[in-house]
């Protein structure tokens, strides 16, 4: 493939949750730092939202990463559809034994109990929760319960929601808002910005290159890269790793504006838009 030519160590552009390959745009960086304050400081739930792509699930995986072995972590990248399952699915991620047939308030007491030995050694308990949209009404209200936990004024357990626009829309109903109330951060996640998107680009070519890389984009490349995406980092990684594939195949470094327009015709399935063209010089006309 264009590892060799581009002289790449591994592809850049892979849609994956690598630590390496994270950007901190201004974006991300605020989202991430919010976060982790909230969370270390026991402040309440976290609400975390964004349209599909715009790096959620990386913002997530990096919480967890950051929050270090200080914090027992439980991440779940697809809730589970009952509250009981949701209990067994937390419990066995912070290191509890679970037999599947014990009863839900067993289940509950031995896990409060779990959560307050961790809590008197100085060490928090964080649920992350991601594509929380999908949880069902059972779920939520287990999540509001597990919330009332607490010893000596803290709670036992940090609730991170990460999830689509629809789920801040869900959280509105009426019937949630004794949940709603608990929920002290609430954060969108945007696109990144006309100079993020370079910026982003160069960032993930950096990571994956190899010794004498030659991977690289021209600037009105990247220009009509972020036009076409309008700044969503998984639609960028996609576009860029096409782009490279039909730059290897013409033999082209850098990638340029004529490849990024060959790669928006053949992706229309994906809906991005084709920036247009840029305005070419008038002659004047002469006496």
């Amino acid at each position: 493939m264009y590892l060799k030519f581009y002289k790449l160590r591994e592809f850049p552009f892979a849609i994956t949750c690598d630590e390496r390959f994270f950007y901190e745009s201004a974006v991300h960086t605020e989202a991430l730092a919010n976060m982790m304050y909230t969370v270390q400081q026991r402040k309440g739930m976290v609400l975390v939202t964004g349209e599909v792509g715009a790096g959620k699930t990386f913002v997530g995986n990096m919480l967890g990463a950051r929050l270090g072995p200080g914090c027992q972590t439980a991440m779940m990248n697809n809730p589970p559809q009952s509250g009981k399952q949701l209990i067994v699915s937390l419990a066995r991620r912070i290191g509890m034994s679970v037999r599947a047939s014990a009863d839900k308030i067993s289940l509950l007491e031995d896990l409060e109990q779990h959560l307050a030995r961790l809590h008197a050694r100085g060490r928090l308990a964080a649920l992350i929760i991601d594509e929380a949209q999908d949880l069902t009404p059972t779920s939520l209200e287990e999540l509001r319960l597990l919330w009332n936990w607490e010893q000596s004024g803290q709670r036992l357990i940090q609730i991170i929601l990460i999830g689509q626009p629809e789920l801040r829309k869900r959280l509105l109903e009426p019937k949630w808002e004794a949940l709603r109330q608990r929920i002290v951060l609430s954060y969108h996640l945007g696109h990144l910005s006309a100079a993020d998107t370079p910026a982003y680009i160069a960032h993930r070519l950096r990571v994956a290159a190899d010794e004498g890389c030659a991977a690289e984009f021209t600037m009105a490349a990247m220009e009509d890269i972020h036009a076409a995406t309008d700044g969503i980092p998984r639609l960028i990684n996609i576009l860029c790793d096409n782009a490279l594939l039909v730059g290897y195949a013409k033999g082209a470094s850098p990638v340029d504006r004529p490849i990024i327009s060959e790669v928006l015709r053949d992706m229309t399935c994906w809906g991005l838009r084709t920036p247009e063209p840029a305005p070419q010089p008038t002659a004047l006309a002469s006496d």
